[in-house]
């Protein structure tokens, strides 16, 4: 049996509606419905009653789901124990990073680790964030870099790991430069919409853009979808809409003159770039969170090329 499985029933016992558990679990709310039916089929009885109006566990459930929380956190800690029994004498991380912030954020983190504790051999996967989180909680990563909004939470047990801000990225909206005007230029009209280069209504940024596009009347015209903000920018580049990009992302064409802001501040999207970890028992994981905690609070931080430098 897939151990996921029970991750997804342990999700729902804590969830109000089989929805909002497939939102947490980066699924659609059928596929979710199909892994719980599953697992019921898996353990040979239903675990949730489907004849009440509000979401609850069988007795069946309720029992079953306490021994899944027990086994689900056992694997993890004898994961973690193996693992850390793994270590070799060089200093070795595993990391899940979002695929943007690899191409910025993560070379500037390094350098500094690097520069603390000397050569760093790095195992590191670049992913959605669903795929990301997964990595880290199910132990195959040691450390998750990835964005966070002060009012979109993620699916991360923040009472079973900790993290800390080790940096700051605001997503704004760009187009291709037509002689120094932007091709495309918010709010647009009603008459003549912007054609959206859009993340999925399901993926962090979509979230963000989406409730923007709640609290700001923009007229767009949403044409292509993507999960990937390097995809996104190709598509702009090659002038076909606007779209919401990472600014360090695309600091050099700025700078270069191939895109343009397309909107002013009213139009831009704060976001954290946050390292989630587990609690360290090595000197050199303790010296990595250490690391990581006190570089970006010791002052501000600017985008500059392509990573972070302080000012």
């Amino acid at each position: 049996m897939d151990f996921k499985l029970l991750e997804d029933l342990v999700c729902l016992a804590h969830s109000t509606s089989f929805t909002s558990a497939a939102r947490e679990r980066f699924v659609t709310q059928p596929a979710f419905s199909r892994r719980i039916k599953a697992l019921e089929q898996w353990v040979g009885t239903e675990l949730v009653n489907r004849e009440s109006q509000l979401l609850e566990l069988t007795p069946q459930g309720q029992a079953f789901v306490i021994e899944a929380e027990e086994i689900l956190n056992r694997l993890y800690m004898a994961r973690d124990s193996a693992r850390s029994l793994n270590q070799q004498a060089k200093n070795e991380i595993s990391v899940a990073a979002q695929n943007s912030i690899v191409q910025t954020l993560f070379m500037q983190w390094m350098q500094y680790i690097e520069k603390a504790v000397g050569p760093v051999y790095v195992r590191l996967s670049s992913d959605r964030l669903s795929d990301c989180i997964e990595m880290f909680q199910n132990g195959s990563v040691d450390y998750l870099l990835c964005y966070t909004h002060d009012t979109l939470g993620i699916a991360i047990d923040s009472e079973r790991f900790q993290s800390s801000v080790i940096g700051m990225e605001t997503l704004v909206p760009v187009s291709l430069n037509m002689n120094g005007h932007p091709q495309h230029q918010l709010p647009g009209s009603e008459n003549n919409p912007i054609p959206l280069v859009a993340y999925t209504h399901q993926s962090l940024f979509g979230k963000a853009i989406d409730q923007l596009l709640e609290k700001e009347q923009g007229f767009l015209n949403r044409r292509y979808e993507n999960p990937f903000a390097h995809t996104l920018k190709s598509m702009v580049l090659a002038g076909y809409g606007l779209a919401w990009l990472p600014r360090s992302f695309v600091s050099d064409e700025l700078l270069r003159g191939d895109l343009c802001i397309a909107g002013d501040e009213r139009w831009h999207v704060p976001f954290e770039v946050r390292l989630y970890y587990r609690d360290a028992e090595s000197a050199f994981a303790k010296s990595i969170i250490r690391i990581s905690k006190t570089m970006f609070n010791e002052g501000d931080f600017v985008a500059h090329g392509r990573v972070y430098i302080p000012k």
